[in-house]
C-alpha cells in the first residue's frame, strides 16, 4: 500500500473572469448553474444571481469592469487556495496533479524549488510523519509567503469573489489568509483521521497474527493502550505551523526531510506516529 495514493483530496476551482461571468445572464435556463470546461459547476441562488447581475452592470456602466482582472475562486471560503495548496503538497511527495485547478498565482518554479529540499530517499524509511508534517507546514508558509509579497506590491490589480450571499466583495489579504488557514486546517482534519484507520486497521492484522500463535507482542499492547490517535496527529499537524516552527523552517538550509519541528506532543506519540506512518510506507 502506498501512502501517497491515500491522502488525496478532491477538489473544484471555480474559476471566472469577467466576461464569463456576463455570459451567465445570456443563458436562457433556469438552473441557476454555470458549466465550467472541465464539467464543475457553481450553483448561485437566483438573489445571488441578481446581486451579481447589478454589480456587473453597474460596473461596465461606469467603465470599471477592465478592473476586474478574474473572480478569484471561492465555494465554501477556500476552494481555490485549497487546490493550490493540495497541488503543493502533491509536488512535495511525487504526485502528479493537474495545473487546471489552480489559481493564477500557483508557482511552479518557486514549489520545485521547495521540492529539492526534500530529498526522495531509498530504503527503510522510519520517520514518515515528521517528514510529511514537514512537507505540510512548508507548503503552507510557501503559499503565505506568496500572499503576503502580492500584497505588497503597490500595483497589484484588484481582484473578487463572490460571496457566500451572492454578492460581489473585493478580495484582501485577510480573507486570503483566512483561506489558507481552512484549507490546511481541512487536511489536517482529513489526514488525522486518515491517521487512525490506518492504525486501527494495522493493530486488527496484528490482532490476528497474534491470536493465531496465542502470542501478544509488546509492540501490540504499547499501541493498543494509546488512545486519542486522531488528536495526537490534528494537534501536531496545527502546531507545525507555528510561528516558532516557521522561523525554524526558514532558517533552516539544506535538507527539510528530518527537521523536528515542535508538534505540541510527546515523544513517545510522535512515535507512535511515525510507526503508524512507517508500516504502510514500506509496504512495497
Amino acid at each position: 500500500m502506498d501512502i501517497n495514493n491515500l491522502h488525496r483530496i478532491p477538489s473544484y476551482s471555480y474559476r471566472i473572469d469577467s466576461d464569463k461571468a456576463k455570459q451567465l445572464f445570456q443563458q436562457t435556463d433556469k438552473n441557476s448553474t454555470v458549466n465550467q470546461q472541465h464539467g464543475d459547476s457553481m450553483d448561485i441562488s437566483e438573489e445571488g444571481r441578481n446581486a451579481l447581475k447589478e454589480k456587473l452592470f453597474t460596473m461596465n456602466r461606469l467603465g470599471h469592469i477592465g478592473d476586474i482582472e478574474k473572480l478569484s475562486p471561492m465555494i465554501s471560503g477556500n476552494n481555490g487556495i485549497m487546490n493550490d495548496f493540495e497541488k503543493v503538497l502533491s509536488e512535495l511527495d511525487n504526485g502528479s496533479v493537474s495545473n487546471d485547478l489552480v489559481t493564477k498565482d500557483y508557482s511552479q518554479v518557486s514549489v520545485n524549488v521547495l521540492k529539492a529540499r526534500f530529498e526522495k530517499e531509498e530504503g527503510t524509511r522510519t520517520d514518515t510523519f515528521n517528514g510529511y508534517v514537514n512537507k505540510m507546514a512548508s507548503a503552507y508558509h510557501l503559499l503565505k509567503d506568496r500572499i503576503e509579497e502580492k500584497y505588497a506590491e503597490p500595483d497589484r490589480q484588484k481582484e473578487y469573489y463572490v460571496a457566500a450571499d451572492g454578492k460581489l466583495q473585493e478580495m484582501t489579504k485577510e480573507k486570503e489568509l483566512e483561506m489558507l488557514n481552512n484549507a490546511y486546517e481541512t487536511h489536517s482534519r482529513f489526514m488525522a483521521t486518515s491517521t487512525q484507520i490506518w492504525n486501527e486497521l494495522q493493530d486488527f492484522k496484528v490482532q490476528i497474527s497474534s491470536h493465531s500463535s496465542n502470542v501478544k507482542t509488546e509492540t501490540e499492547t504499547a499501541k493498543n493502550s494509546v488512545t486519542g490517535i486522531k488528536e495526537h496527529a490534528y494537534n501536531a499537524f496545527m502546531s507545525a505551523i507555528s510561528e516558532d516552527n516557521s522561523k525554524l523552517l526558514s532558517q533552516k538550509t539544506g535538507s527539510l526531510n528530518h527537521v523536528q519541528l515542535n508538534l505540541g506532543i510527546s515523544s513517545s506519540e510522535r512515535v507512535i506516529l511515525n510507526g503508524i506512518w512507517d508500516y504502510y510506507a514500506n509496504m512495497k
